[in-house]
């Protein structure tokens, strides 16, 4: 992978070249400099970019949190439709703002209110917790449940550490405990990355799941569980 860049304004502009891959980790170091840097707004341009696999998603999903959950914002635009295709499998284009040319993604920034950051940041704020899970694969009665650990949990989505991991795409269904009381949380999610062994050392093996057509009233329980959470730590 090989990027360059420019700046548009108050907008840096990243032109990626060549595949998205486990040989990537450049970008998440790159998008996080620009942060360092006082940079908050960055467009990525796929235009020449020729594959993303399994480790890549891992990979822009990580980069995209960070630059969420430090203030800024990052867009996506002429992504090639093979990669869009694999990014609706992952339902990552539900969360990714993906722009159909440059012009149009550049425009959008204008647009970018302080409200839809702070929104975005909350759902992607993310909390260290040690969770039992149990899972399996789709809602098939005979399935037996599979069990692991959630090292981390947002509003959009879990990740789970366990020797039993599905392939990227796969549906689950999920059980979890939260909070004192340990409530139990029935939930549908997709795998959209697999930890690897070079780059999440520490995490590996595990997969992240981002959660299918979550209740909202669910969703709330999980973001609050981590905002009381994050302030008592904060107090320690």
């Amino acid at each position: 992978m090989e990027i360059r860049k420019r700046s548009a304004k108050n907008v840096v502009i990243l032109y990626i070249a060549g595949n998205i891959d486990v040989n990537s980790a450049e970008f998440i170091e790159e998008t996080g400099q620009l942060l360092k840097d006082r940079f908050q707004k960055i467009l990525c341009n796929f235009a020449n970019v020729n594959l993303v696999d399994y480790n890549g998603l891992s990979i822009l999903t990580i980069a995209y949190k960070n630059v969420v959950n430090q203030k800024g914002i990052l867009k996506f635009c002429n992504v090639p439709l093979h990669i869009k295709e694999l990014f609706k499998i992952a339902r990552l284009d539900k969360v990714f703002e993906i722009y159909s040319n440059e012009k149009s993604a550049l425009h959008s920034f204008e647009f970018s209110t302080r409200v839809d950051k702070l929104h975005l940041r909350r759902r992607f704020k993310r909390i260290d917790v040690n969770i039992t899970a149990r899972y399996k694969k789709g809602l098939s009665a005979n399935t037996k449940l599979s069990k692991g650990k959630v090292l981390n949990i947002g509003g959009e989505g879990l990740f789970v550490y366990s020797k039993n991991t599905f392939p990227v795409s796969t549906q689950l269904y999920l059980e979890i405990e939260l909070g004192k009381k340990k409530e139990l949380l029935t939930l549908m999610g997709t795998v959209i990355w697999l930890a690897d062994k070079k780059l999440q050392p520490h995490a590996y093996p595990g997969m992240g799941i981002s959660f299918m057509n979550l209740e909202k009233k669910i969703q709330v329980k999980i973001i609050d569980f981590i905002d009381k959470n994050i302030t008592r730590r904060s107090q320690v």
